[in-house]
């Protein structure tokens, strides 16, 4: 049974447990609410630790109180206060709390139970939001369903830790006891099955617990291509990317997705971890498997902060959104340009691929993308895809460098207006009502052209433009 004083033994004060405990509530919300989005202290949250929606319309909140051993007659007031904060912020700006659910690992005790009842009844009646509690019971529940699986391993891993891997387990191969008789069958290797969500798997060595389904490509029977997210299981655990190809046997194709990885454990040894990329945690290279695995960047996304959201939401950024937007492309277009100072383009950048962990830091890229891996039709997310990966015969690493410049202002222009880009014919950003100068207007144009060989050849030649534009909004701001 999952024990919540986990929180104090990891961390050593009641202050770190209270932390890491928001933290756990931030990613166990995030696995059934996809999209969820914490809020900084700073100064104030605005009442709200964790919300779902968006702060211009409507959005669910999470507020975390870590209440030990009991929530008792003392807690009344802290939690009067935290719904309090964050209605009187809603009325201020503008947006509506259609649900409030307090999370604490523990239960109320009788007199506290009585109070909440009648409190709830009230504050649901005068502000027609939802309460509910995520309770030590509620917890337990969430963490015990299948997509929570990485969440519970992550802060309430069992006594010893995971479990030592079987004999053979690192090929795929699971071996039958000693004791399983004559005819006993061996398990497929893992070559065959398609793994999932909460279940570990061995990457380079590794014991890693999945995050969600990773995505799989198939050579027939000779190899199987996974990319995904995982949790290292070391210590401490880390969470992590991961890109492999397991071989069963020799094939043209698995060799230059190995050569690729091989490539890829290169470069992330040699500046990762440095200038906004990735750092390399382990990999290897063998007959039998590939892989190379990095550390998944701490701190909410692009798409968490900026989005694009749902197109029936749509629509342009307010000012002072799209100035910290610009600004946070003009570093994400540095970190690229680092990337391809090594000679290797991306060409898989997407909303979730960028991490913003704090305000004024550096963005971080969640993973090298398509460095050095062949090119072929049809690669990489289809959000934000260059019109040259949809087809045949491109070539030469600058045409890569230019996908890049591609993809982040196709982010940019779908955050800025709220509609993706049509390549060839996107409509400018002032016709949906964006008051910025020509510079940055006629950059993103010229990114967005579907003929690499007319688009600036590298990330970093937009930063001029993105800068004037957000000079420009900050001071319509004031």
């Amino acid at each position: 049974m999952v024990n919540f004083r986990a929180h104090e033994v990891n961390t050593g004060s009641a202050a770190g447990a209270r932390a890491d405990f928001e933290q756990m509530i931030a990613q166990l919300v995030d696995v059934f609410h996809p999209g969820a989005r914490q809020v900084s202290a700073n100064p104030g949250d605005g009442g709200i630790d964790v919300f779902h929606g968006r702060l211009d319309d409507r959005i669910v909140v999470w507020q975390s109180k870590y209440f030990m051993p009991q929530v008792a007659q003392a807690h009344h007031g802290q939690i009067r206060k935290s719904f309090a904060s964050a209605q009187k912020n809603a009325r201020a700006h503008g947006y509506r709390i259609d649900e409030w659910i307090l999370c604490v690992p523990s239960s109320m005790d009788h007199p506290t139970t009585l109070w909440w009842d009648g409190w709830r009844r009230v504050q649901q009646a005068e502000t027609s939001t939802k309460i509910d509690i995520w309770d030590e019971t509620g917890l337990r529940s969430l963490l015990a369903k299948p997509p929570a699986a990485a969440v519970l391993a992550a802060y309430y891993p069992p006594p010893g830790g995971p479990r030592p891997p079987s004999p053979g387990a690192e090929l795929g191969i699971t071996v039958p006891p000693a004791d399983a008789g004559a005819g006993a069958l061996t398990p497929p290797r893992s070559v065959d099955r398609r793994p999932h969500a909460g279940e570990t798997i061995r990457i380079a060595g590794c014991q890693c617990l999945l995050y969600g389904d990773p995505q799989e490509w198939r050579g027939g029977d000779a190899w199987v291509l996974r990319t995904g997210a995982a949790m290292v299981m070391s210590t401490p655990t880390r969470p992590a990317m991961f890109r492999q190809v397991l071989i069963r046997r020799p094939d043209p194709e698995a060799e230059a997705h190995a050569a690729a990885i091989d490539t890829q454990l290169r470069l992330l040894g040699r500046i990762g971890g440095r200038n906004g990329l990735p750092r390399l945690v382990d990999g290897r290279v063998g007959s039998t498997e590939a892989a190379v695995i990095s550390v998944r960047p701490a701190g909410r996304t692009w798409r968490e902060v900026f989005g694009p959201v749902n197109p029936a939401r749509a629509r342009p950024l307010d000012r002072v959104t799209a100035t910290a937007l610009l600004t946070v492309a003009t570093r994400t277009a540095g970190v690229l340009s680092r990337l391809h100072e090594t000679g290797h383009s991306h060409r898989a950048l997407t909303p979730d691929g960028v991490t913003l962990p704090g305000p004024g830091d550096r963005p971080l890229i969640r993973d090298v993308g398509l460095a050095a891996v062949p090119r072929r039709p049809g690669e990489g997310p289809a959000e934000y895809r260059a019109p040259e990966q949809e087809r045949l015969g491109f070539h030469g690493p600058e045409v890569g460098f230019r996908t890049d410049v591609y993809r982040l202002a196709a982010m940019i222009y779908h955050c800025l207006t709220g509609r993706p880009p049509a390549p060839g014919r996107s409509m400018p950003l002032r016709a949906f009502g964006l008051d910025v100068p020509d510079e940055l207007e006629d950059a993103l144009q010229a990114a967005l052209d579907p003929d690499p060989a007319r688009r600036p050849s590298r990330p970093d030649l937009l930063t001029p433009a993105l800068r004037a534009g957000a000079r420009h909004l900050a001071r319509s701001v004031r």
